[in-house]
């Protein structure tokens, strides 16, 4: 009996857990979302890693960054009505859904840190967008963007 309620008690803490995480990226892409809606590129700028991937191009200068989002909702683009396909964590191919590429894969070695989460998303358009995301207690930080497509 013990054993069946220390079971019970561990799957519903591996489903809470799995929610939780569903949750913060959630939170995650609404944040970001949000900010391209508002018209609000020096936040997201700020929050922008540098190295930064965009698409398969690296953005080494931090003028780079903050031109491509000024650029993005200067141009007019917005999420509308975003929702989240898929949060996942990071694996060894997870560099493939930017690029193929030998610089793209030397990205994600040299510059994405453990706990960076892979944020697909759909647009009310119908579009993809993908996020490289990382949020900690203290700090968020985007680095990397691919999308529309």
């Amino acid at each position: 009996m013990k054993q069946s309620l220390a079971l019970v008690g561990l799957v519903s803490l591996l489903f809470s857990c799995a929610s939780m995480q569903h949750s913060r990226d959630q939170s995650g892409m609404l944040s970001v979302a949000r900010l391209i809606d508002t018209g609000q590129s020096g936040t997201l700028a700020r929050l922008s890693t540098v190295p930064f991937l965009l698409d398969q191009e690296i953005l080494l200068l931090p003028a780079d960054v903050a031109s491509f989002w000024k650029g993005l909702v200067d141009a007019g683009y917005r999420l509308q009505a975003p929702e989240l396909d898929r949060g996942s964590s990071l694996g060894p191919e997870s560099y493939k859904e930017f690029k193929d590429s030998m610089d793209v894969r030397v990205f994600f070695k040299k510059y994405v840190k453990p706990g960076t989460r892979l944020l697909e998303l759909h647009t009310g358009d119908g579009r993809r967008i993908l996020l490289l995301y990382r949020s900690t207690l203290c700090s968020r930080q985007i680095l990397g963007f691919k999308g529309p497509f």
